[in-house]
């Protein structure tokens, strides 16, 4: 029996949820030749949105697709490789005829890169010591996509990551040989709205008005939840509405929690019985004992300033006028101050996350399992 809320690998096209409209637009998007910036809070299901677009046949069939996320980066040097290695990876299954083209324009690397010379099969050796000049490789990997024989599309996730790199002019150089483009479009995804819109918007910076702007909002609650009970009917099971509604309800329609707690709620309930309430709430606490070690690590590598204002943010579950007396006095933190010095930390370590209302920062924990952990456990 077949679990039908995938949590792992790319969604197939029969267990993918709704995004029906966002899927028109951005392929509507792409075919206007523009390039564009997704935006949506983690998890929230941008990445799956991609491949999903990647998938239908005006895109299929007209474009290269590639797809990188370079949140493990720290340097132009990782992203060049990141880069290098999605094309490499993307063309060994079209042959040698476009394989040899790559390796013809990608020359820096050539050493590397080639056929095992006893099996014949593709082999990808670079190291990142390899990449002695990411800036001549970069500028290469861009000649290729410029020549690619047909039209490209290049999804780079978690694209703020550039900002933290040391070599410091990484936006000028991207965008100067972006603007020159005319066989490849990209999409810049990422998860930190603040700093990817200020990228985009901000005169001051060179991707200044260089995109359509698009934000994932979560699928409505009565789309999700029909969704989700009719998945459990075709894999021949049943669940309750309301096992459906506080699936969804204990994560605010956030995407990937909602489909991981049903997922582990149809793998460890009685399939002989229609799945309840009972089912989901036992679900999440088995999760939650799963990740308990990970997630005393995280607390433990904090200093006490920063655990107390995470564990008084997570308590709260949305969390606003942090710096307040009434919320200082209230979860007994030290002082506006240490608060306000504890959630830039936290901040830079995507241990929090923040809604802007236009009037102040609503504050909650990055990860939702996190959150319902540490008001478990504190």
């Amino acid at each position: 029996m077949t679990n039908p809320f995938f949590i792992t690998g790319i969604i197939p096209e029969p267990y993918f949820c709704d995004r029906e409209k966002e899927t028109q637009q951005l392929v509507r998007i792409i075919e206007n030749k523009a390039h564009i910036l997704l935006t949506s809070a983690r998890r929230m299901g941008k990445t799956q949105l991609i491949y999903h677009v990647y998938e239908q046949p005006a895109i299929k069939t007209a474009f290269h697709t590639f797809y990188v996320d370079i949140f493990p980066t720290t340097s132009l040097h990782e992203m060049v490789l990141f880069l290098s290695k999605e094309i490499y990876s993307n063309l060994v299954p079209k042959g040698k005829k476009a394989l040899k083209f790559f390796l013809n324009t990608i020359k820096s690397l050539t050493g590397s890169l080639g056929y095992d010379p006893v099996t014949g099969t593709p082999s990808f050796d670079v190291k990142l010591g390899d990449i002695n000049n990411p800036e001549l490789t970069l500028q290469e990997i861009f000649n290729y996509l410029e020549k690619a024989d047909k039209s490209c599309i290049f999804a780079i996730d978690e694209f703020q990551q550039i900002t933290n790199y040391p070599e410091k002019n990484v936006e000028a150089l991207l965008r100067t040989y972006i603007q020159r483009m005319n066989n490849c479009l990209f999409i810049f995804a990422g998860s930190n709205r603040h700093i990817l819109e200020n990228m985009f918007n901000s005169a001051a910076r060179p991707f200044y008005n260089s995109t359509e702007q698009f934000h994932l909002e979560r699928i409505p609650k009565e789309i999700y939840t029909s969704f989700a009970i009719q998945q459990i009917i075709n894999a021949g099971r049943a669940i309750t509405t309301d096992a459906a509604n506080l699936a969804y309800d204990l994560f605010e329609g956030h995407t990937y929690y909602v489909h991981h707690i049903l997922h582990n709620a149809f793998a460890n309930s009685n399939p002989q019985k229609t799945m309840d309430e009972e089912d989901i709430r036992n679900a999440m606490e088995e999760l939650l004992d799963t990740r308990e070690r990970s997630f005393s690590n995280i607390m433990n590598k904090l200093n006490y300033k920063q655990k107390e204002t995470l564990v008084a943010i997570a308590k709260e579950g949305k969390a606003s006028g942090v710096t307040s007396v009434a919320f200082v006095k209230k979860h007994a933190l030290k002082s506006a101050s240490s608060v306000q010095y504890a959630i830039s930390t936290l901040l830079e370590d995507q241990l929090l996350t923040y809604e802007d209302n236009g009037r102040s920062k609503i504050y909650s924990v990055a990860d939702r399992f996190l959150g319902y952990w540490i008001r478990r456990n504190y």
